[in-house]
């Protein structure tokens, strides 16, 4: 067999297998039931049938067969469909012995298509089934085999108890809907909260959050969801979920109520644009995002607006909101964790990451070691809340020579050290120079004015280098610096210093 002719096989035998979940074995179970009462009726009309009923009867049970199938696979209503079944009815109440044989038949179609479609449509479709049989007691003596005339009694009083067994299984089935729509609004909710732990990217946050609204809105029919941002004079518009003829891009402020409360649901006012977009007339209410400023909800439905929906958003909201908070407090303990809490300036740990990823890069690129001259004489003069003083203006004096692309650091004391990416020898020891100079500027402190001095030692390399060594080298070359006189710049040769040729390494 082909594979296309295999998937045609799966395709006609699907309806023969049980499907899993509430709503699709409800459906499915109400299809065998509807084939079965047929199959049990026909043993009537096939046992009186004559040359003008009998293709009737066969030709009315395959057209509603065929109906229901297609009806179970394709979930949704159709015109052509019902006119199809109408005539059908006609055809299968004409066949029969008696026109109240039909009704098994009906009320089973009913049931089956109660738990399609909508509440409208179902009601229309009564309508059509009882003109249906209707239609044939005129015809009925028509029919070779058939009296001249039947009662009509039995077939119109039943016509409102099709109708009651039609809504009272609608209701069940709406409730069942709603129950099913409930559960699975219930698992997006935990998935997506399985899905935020240990997330602490923004942008992956806002991903998540826009997949599983649109995820909600899916389980809820005509459901819209809209995620604006205020700016001043218009909202923006950060993410949609549902159906819309024309997403929107910006909407008037307006949209937003004025003065929204975390966790209040207000209804919009203003919502002519929105309806525009929704392509019609939709009930709008906003809801705040919590923890994200200017951030709102707007979730709008054409029909109720069920309070479980909104209750859902809520929890997604709250979800969000918990998950950039997490965000920000991870943000900021990164910080803390690779920042020096005195001066602002990277610590030893991120300089060393800075090192390292420079390596991995290559390229030409230089360290700078930089170490006070003179500072234990202002902390022993001044106290050391003056010392800490002074380093904080010693810190903002390196930051002046480094560039966006460079880092600058406290290693701990009064050792401060620069990477230079893109620098050649000669930039990394005019760097230096200046940092001499700046640092050397005397400094006002509260406690009175203090004076330290720099010695600084550079190194250079190109390619792979090990990130320690490099530092070492720079580290070495410093102590030249401060052996050759102090507020000085010495840079590693590998044999000796440029100044005054004191050995730096082997």
């Amino acid at each position: 067999m082909s594979v296309r002719g295999a998937r045609g096989a799966r395709r006609l035998l699907e309806p023969l297998h049980r499907p899993s979940g509430l709503v699709p074995r409800t459906r499915w179970l109400f299809l065998v039931f509807a084939v079965l009462a047929l199959l049990m009726s026909l043993p009537g009309p096939l046992a009186v049938a004559n040359a003008a009923t009998l293709p009737m009867v066969l030709g009315a049970s395959a057209v509603l067969v065929a109906s229901w199938v297609h009806a179970y696979r394709s979930g949704r209503e159709s015109a052509v469909r019902d006119v199809a079944d109408c005539v059908a009815i006609t055809a299968f109440t004409l066949s029969c012995p008696a026109p109240a044989m039909v009704f098994s038949i009906t009320f089973c179609s009913l049931w089956l298509h109660a738990v399609h479609g909508s509440t409208r449509r179902g009601l229309l479709r009564c309508a059509g089934y009882a003109a249906a049989v209707s239609a044939a007691l005129p015809l009925w003596g028509l029919v070779p085999g058939h009296a001249p005339s039947t009662q009509a009694a039995p077939v119109f009083g039943t016509a409102p108890v099709m109708l009651l067994t039609f809504v009272v299984v609608r209701v069940l089935a709406l409730g069942m809907f709603a129950r099913e729509r409930a559960a699975q609004r219930d698992a997006l909710l935990v998935g997506f909260g399985t899905r935020l732990l240990g997330t602490t990217d923004g942008a992956r946050i806002a991903e998540l959050a826009v997949a599983s609204s649109r995820a909600l809105c899916a389980s809820t029919p005509g459901l819209r969801s809209l995620a604006v941002q205020l700016h001043a004079g218009h909202a923006e518009v950060i993410g949609v979920a549902g159906a819309f003829e024309s997403a929107p891009g910006h909407l008037p402020a307006d949209v937003v109520p004025p003065g929204l409360r975390p966790g209040a649901v207000v209804p919009v006012a203003h919502a002519d644009e929105l309806d525009a977009a929704a392509g019609e007339a939709c009930r709008w209410v906003c809801l705040d995002l919590p923890e994200v400023d200017g951030v709102s909800v707007l979730l709008g439905s054409p029909g109720r607006l069920e309070p479980e929906v909104v209750v859902s958003f809520q929890s997604l909201a709250n979800q969000v909101a918990l998950a950039a908070s997490n965000a920000r407090v991870h943000r900021l303990l990164s910080e803390q964790a690779r920042t020096d809490a005195l001066t602002g300036l990277a610590n030893r740990a991120a300089f060393q990451d800075a090192l390292t990823d420079a390596a991995g890069e290559g390229g030409e690129r230089a360290v700078l070691f930089v170490d006070l001259d003179g500072f234990k004489a202002v902390n022993d003069r001044f106290g050391h809340a003056a010392g800490d003083e002074l380093l904080r203006h010693v810190a903002d004096r390196v930051r002046e020579v480094t560039s966006p692309r460079d880092v600058c650091a406290r290693l701990g004391g009064d050792e401060f050290a620069l990477l230079l990416r893109g620098a050649s020898a000669e930039d990394a020891a005019a760097v230096g120079r200046r940092v001499v100079d700046l640092v050397s500027a005397p400094v006002r402190l509260a406690a009175g004015t203090a004076r330290v001095g720099a010695s600084v030692g550079t190194a250079h390399a190109v390619g792979a280098l090990d990130p320690r060594e490099l530092l070492d080298r720079a580290d070495a070359a410093m102590y030249a610096a401060k052996a050759a006189g102090k507020g000085r710049v010495e840079a590693f040769t590998g044999r000796a210093s440029t100044g005054d040729g004191i050995p730096l390494a082997g």
